[in-house]
Formats: C-alpha cells, structure tokens, sequence
C-alpha cells in the first residue's frame, strides 16, 4: 500500500526539521505570515471571531492547526487518500528511532541537528495508510487520569458539550470515563485515511466552538492549563479513534487479555532534544 498522499507540519515557531518541498506548513501562533497557510485565513469562524482569534488560539493551540488541515483536505481529492500530519518538532516512525524520553518513555527522542535527507527517508518509508503512535494502558481510567494533572472541571463541561453534540451517547460516558488504552496525539498526530481525520475532527468541532464562545478554562491564563481544549481533544479523540479502529478502550479483551492492536499500524512518536528530555510547549518550569 503506497504512503500519505498529503504531509502536513503543524509550527507555531519555525520547524526544527528542514523539510522536504512536499511538507506544507501550517502556521499558527505568532508563527503565521504571508505566503504560508495560516489558520488565520480560516474561513470557518467562532462566534463572531476568527479561528485564529487572540482569545481563541491560545486555548486551541496545535488543535487550531488540526482544524485548519480538516478545512484544506476538503477542498482536496480524499476519497481513498490519507494524510500525514506532524508537529515542528515531532514526528512518527515506523520504526522505534532514537532512545527513549528520561522523563516519558512514550516518547522517543531523536538527537540535533536532524538533516532534510533524514526526514525525507522516514517520510519516504510509510507504507500504510493508518499509523498512529504507540497506545499506552494508563493507570487508571481517563477521567482520573485528566484530573491528576488538569482541572477535571473542563474535562466535565466538555464531556456535557460533547453529549449535547451527540458526539458521546449518555450510556457511554461510563466507558468514556474509565478508559484505559490511550493513543497519544488522538487524531491530531500520525497517518489517518483523510476520511477518518475529517469525520472525527467536524464531529469536534462544534464542541470546540460552543466551549470558547460561552465558556473559559478554569484557568483561562495560565500558559498551561489554558490549553484545556487540547488537553481534551486529544483525549476524546483517541476514544473516537480506537472505537472507529475496533480497538478495545479498556485495553484488554474480555477474557481479561492484553489487547494486541495490529502491529502493522502502530509507530512511535518522535521529537527532536539537545539533552534527551521531553519539553512540553507551555508547561512551568
């Protein structure tokens, strides 16, 4: 099966890699400027605001971008193609690259510099069209997993946003709750059939427009904890996702078994380092 037939690199600052001509950036942030594609061109608005707005895009972060490249793929041929979307500093390999992050062993850090030809022969090497980042069991199930590190509150008015939508079904929130299988970056990190990407993302949509037009994070200027909208679509979209996929949310089979997801779909995300350590963008300290 031939690779992605569109790339995508989602920058908020200029792109660590020197990418090859056939990655389009998608500039958000201070990063926007002419010439490129800006989510500030977005012809999808909130409210009576941009998507690209000041109040907007520090709560939407990469998930401005994700949104944007939904916009693009619509205006493109995607029946039967997929799409490769990546970050200024990450990417996803087939292959376990690099080492593991001392700080998040999910995530395997690839040293600096990191040449063009490099990036061309990982992006030359997909050979599907589904390719996500390796799923994780947590803990503990998703719910208290978002409380231990976010404000559960954004999580709980989101989660009603969501089942307003009919996004979420009321019957399911129980299993949305005490979902255990994670996959990082939800729908806004990897290979996706543009389909799939498109169909998941318009389904969240609405719950974004709806939470910052009537609603603010608890922490509405706190440079990481503003991100609650991220912090929560990356988290329904991983359960969309592994319910589109078959996958078992819980992580096990029913007779109590490790799930094994397909093996042939599964990569690793990667991100560049000087030192080996994961930074997460807006994080304290």
């Amino acid at each position: 099966m031939p690779g992605p037939d569109y790339f995508f690199c989602i920058a908020h600052e200029p792109p660590w890699f020197d990418l090859p001509d056939h990655v389009e950036v998608v500039a958000t942030g201070k990063y926007q400027a002419n010439g490129r594609l800006n989510i500030r061109d977005s012809r999808r608005t909130i409210g009576t605001g941009g998507l690209n707005g000041d109040n907007f895009y520090p709560y939407l972060t990469g998930t401005a971008g994700s949104l944007y490249i939904s916009e693009l793929l619509q205006e493109r041929p995607t029946e039967g193609r997929s799409v490769c979307v990546f970050q200024y500093r990450k990417l996803i390999s087939s292959t376990p690259i690099g080492t593991p992050a001392v700080n998040y062993p999910f995530m395997r850090m690839l040293g600096m510099p990191f040449g063009k030809d490099q990036l061309a022969e990982i992006l030359a090497s997909y050979a599907t069209n589904l390719l996500v980042p390796h799923p994780f069991i947590m803990s503990e199930g998703m719910l208290a997993q978002y409380a231990t590190y976010h404000r559960v509150e954004d999580f709980l008015l989101l989660t009603r946003l969501a089942i307003e939508h009919q996004v979420l079904l009321a019957s399911e929130i129980t299993t949305f709750f005490d979902t255990r299988l994670f996959v990082p970056g939800g729908i806004e990190f990897g290979i996706f059939p543009c389909n799939l990407y498109i169909g998941l993302l318009e389904r969240l949509r609405p719950i974004v427009d709806e939470f910052l037009t009537r609603h603010a994070p608890i922490e509405p200027h706190h440079g990481y904890q503003r991100r609650a909208l991220s912090f929560f679509v990356e988290r329904l979209s991983s359960y969309l996702l592994l319910k589109e996929l078959g996958w078992p949310v819980s992580g096990v089979n029913p007779d109590g078994s490790i799930c094994e997801v397909p093996a042939q779909n599964i990569g690793y995300m990667c991100t560049l380092s000087g030192d080996g350590e994961y930074r997460v963008f807006g994080y304290p300290g």
